[in-house]
């Protein structure tokens, strides 16, 4: 990932905002960025030794490396070729925060073996849990994956978290659907003026069962 270095708005020069609370910077103000990304972030996002890395460029190396040029059933129009990072926003919330690492405890708590699962984005992932969270990604029980779905359902995510009682009944039953590759993820997208929402997810994988069957009985 890029680099964010120290940058000092000098007055007079144009507006900015910061990519993470998207507060306005104001002139004089320091803040972090990355040029290559055009990624900003205000003092309060990046107190003194915190993330050094850019989201976006991480983001767009898991992009990159996950990215498939195969078509599923599901797939609407032909497969894109490469995917471009536009814009990125980071959503925490105290309460669900909490409750994840209960149910992470739970399962690292468990006497049953852990599942030796290693999705294409555990390198990356973990770079960009440790860029946002002081607690490090255990690659034993929790894996960085995403998850595409509809404008109006990432808004019901985001407003309240994953809800089971919404849920559709999928190849694998009923449940919470996420994908290692952002091709697999993008085909259950809709695209707004042109772009198109995915959500990047750390997820408690626990004790998973591989199948490889193309229809699961």
């Amino acid at each position: 990932g890029h680099e964010l270095v120290p940058f000092a708005k000098r007055p007079g020069e144009g507006g900015n905002r910061c990519d993470k609370c998207r507060s306005r910077i104001p002139n004089g103000d320091r803040m972090h960025r990355c040029h290559a990304c055009d990624f900003d972030l205000c003092s309060e996002c990046h107190p003194g030794g915190a993330q050094k890395v850019c989201h976006m460029s991480l983001l767009q190396q898991a992009f990159d490396e996950t990215k498939k040029m195969k078509s599923t059933m599901d797939r609407k129009g032909p497969v894109p070729t490469a995917f471009k990072i536009c814009r990125v926003e980071e959503v925490s919330d105290q309460a669900w925060s909490d409750r994840y690492k209960g149910q992470l405890q739970n399962v690292l708590g468990s006497e049953r073996e852990m599942s030796s699962l290693s999705p294409k984005t555990s390198l990356v992932g973990a770079k960009l849990v440790s860029s946002v969270s002081q607690d490090p990604l255990r690659t034993d029980a929790e894996a960085v994956l995403f998850h595409g779905t509809s404008p109006s359902a990432i808004e019901g995510i985001l407003s309240s978290g994953f809800d089971r009682d919404r849920c559709k009944f999928g190849l694998a039953g009923k449940g919470f659907y996420f994908a290692e590759s952002i091709s697999k993820s993008d085909e259950y997208t809709q695209p707004v003026d042109g772009l198109r929402c995915v959500l990047v997810c750390r997820v408690v994988t626990g004790r998973a069962k591989v199948c490889a069957d193309v229809f699961p009985s």
